[in-house]
């Protein structure tokens, strides 16, 4: 059985936590969508991820921790195109106060079925690699578990 290292993409673009808004959105300028990045600490260590939907939360007015538990508070969000936004956000705010902290990642010695059962059982599409150490060498999405089936199956 194949494991996540025999079939995932070793360049992956990362940040620090100290990358500021502007530096993320400059970094991706040319992408159709905005992926999944993972976060590193000055070591290569994971630390987190970023994704459009924290990205998003900027938009957002802020709210008390207590507000966010009302159920239908937490179902009002903000209008993107009535939200004024200052101009130094883009310098003001980092990478680490928008993060997720709370993020799935995968071992690099994990097998493929294991690792495609995951994230289908979590509903994602990626997942950041790391080795024993926990630093990120990879990131492995389903098609790259699909098209490792595909060449298995001699249909590439």
């Amino acid at each position: 059985m194949q494991k996540v290292k025999d079939v995932m993409a070793k360049e992956v673009i990362s940040v620090k936590r100290s990358a500021t808004l502007a530096g993320l959105l400059k970094l991706f300028k040319d992408f159709h969508s905005f992926p999944l990045v993972p976060v590193v600490d000055g070591r290569g260590k994971l630390a987190g991820s970023v994704s459009l939907p924290n990205i998003l939360e900027v938009f957002s007015t802020p709210q008390p921790q207590l507000l966010k538990a009302i159920p239908f508070l937490d179902e009002q969000k903000d209008d993107i195109f009535d939200v004024e936004l200052d101009a130094d956000m883009g310098k003001i705010v980092i990478v680490d106060d928008i993060m997720n902290k709370d993020y799935l990642f995968i071992d690099e010695d994990a097998p493929l079925d294991q690792t495609y059962y995951q994230m289908k059982q979590h509903q994602v599409e990626r997942l950041p690699v790391v080795n024993k150490e926990g630093v990120l060498v990879g990131m492995i999405g389903i098609f790259d578990i699909v098209r490792s089936l595909f060449r298995e199956r001699g249909i590439i």
